[in-house]
């Protein structure tokens, strides 16, 4: 005789939640957050949905595509516009991926298994040649997906909370950068990049003729080479940078929000150090600007975007071939000022706590990519090492 269908409490970590077996284990959310009685209605619902062959809107068995349409609904309203459109690549490539003869969006989304991520991670390694880190960031976009039908909406979640299928997938490694001193901006590149960024690259402007007195509308991007060589910053945080955001007595541009403040559970304020050079380049870019104005602007008079800055960088470097300035190797972008900044921070033998606040990062991420550059410190203990040998080879000749 089948057991009679019963509401019980069932504790995850610290965590207790209403459930029952009946049916396979159904959850109608948390203890603290569900009062009884309307757990209790839930589950009357659910049993009777059983005896009548149907289930539940809220515990249908929804597929991976609904899912996945979903919680990039939640990530259009909760997150960044960078982070919607790659979680969104994201599902769309894992939706399309095929399993036997079914696409993953067309499988039920509490049937999806490891085997299943570890098989599109596969296929984008051997099939589409795709990089370890960009093989992360999908990998970091489907288990966030799943994880987060665990927890929303609250009480009664999509998945079960206790659904965790993608535990048994290692997380793609990513080999270390391999940043030596050859790639890092050399001073001739620098001085070759500030003059080709002062060219007026034409004669008339966007809204007419230009006056001989006026000023070339590209300079702003002149002084932007400028503060990314003197402080480090992101490509971005000097482009979102504004009025508001300088503070001229202390020499620092506040920034709350910013690359980092995107992951981190408790967000906390960019500091960008500014020099002399640097702020007086601000105090310029600033004059007779409102304080919600952006500090640099682009020759139309806008803020500069993500896809304008390489373009305009991109032919500053045709400039340098055309006008024979100087050369300037291909690979170089506008981070590298920003590499070249941290490195040579850290080679004058500043402590790597210090740098990594003021490049707004972790210790560990300068650890990774720039940590041999901080060597001053090795060196001292190796003629250490050096200097006790001399003077032991010396006392045994003397002996």
């Amino acid at each position: 005789m089948p057991r009679q269908p019963k509401l019980r409490k069932k504790k995850i970590g610290q965590t207790s939640y209403w459930y029952t077996e009946a049916g396979g284990a159904t959850y109608f959310g948390n203890v603290d957050a569900v009062p009884f009685s309307e757990a209790r209605n839930l589950f009357n619902d659910h049993v009777k949905s059983l005896s009548e062959g149907t289930r539940d809107s809220k515990t249908k068995v929804r597929t991976a595509g609904d899912l996945m349409d979903l919680f990039l609904d939640w990530i259009s309203k909760n997150r960044s516009k960078d982070t919607y459109e790659a979680r969104t690549t994201a599902c769309s490539r894992f939706g399309k991926f095929e399993v036997g003869q079914q696409k993953i969006r067309e499988m039920p989304a509490n049937k999806i298994t490891s085997d299943d991520l570890n098989a599109f991670l596969n296929h984008l390694d051997k099939d589409l040649g795709l990089g370890a880190q960009t093989r992360r960031h999908y990998e970091t976009s489907i288990k966030h997906c799943w994880n987060w039908a665990t927890k929303y909406p609250s009480p009664i979640p999509y998945l079960s909370p206790t659904y965790r299928p993608f535990a048994a997938v290692e997380r793609t490694r990513v080999p270390p950068k391999k940043l030596t001193e050859d790639d890092l901006l050399t001073d001739d590149e620098v001085a070759t990049l500030f003059a080709a960024a002062e060219i007026d690259l034409d004669e008339f402007h966007r809204f007419g003729p230009k006056v001989p007195r006026q000023e070339n509308p590209y300079g702003s991007f002149a002084d932007m080479l400028r503060c990314y060589y003197h402080t480090g910053a992101r490509t971005g945080e000097l482009a979102a940078c504004l009025v508001e955001d300088v503070l001229f007595r202390t020499g620092q541009v506040i920034l709350g929000k910013h690359k980092r403040s995107e992951t981190q559970r408790e967000p906390t304020i960019r500091h960008i150090t500014l020099n002399k050079d640097a702020l007086e380049i601000f105090r310029r870019q600033c004059e007779g600007k409102e304080k919600t104005q952006p500090v640099f602007l682009n020759s139309d008079g806008r803020q500069w975007t993500g896809s304008l800055l390489p373009k305009r960088f991109n032919r500053i470097k045709e400039v340098t071939k055309e006008k024979k300035i100087g050369a300037i190797r291909g690979e170089i972008t506008i981070y590298a000022f920003r590499h070249l900044w941290i490195s040579e921070m850290l080679m004058e033998g500043n402590d790597i706590t210090t740098v990594a606040r003021m490049a707004g990062t972790s210790i560990t991420m300068i650890e990774r990519v720039y940590g041999h550059f901080r060597n001053k410190h090795l060196q001292k203990a190796q003629d250490k090492l050096d200097r006790a040998r001399k003077k032991r080879r010396k006392a045994a000749k003397s002996a």
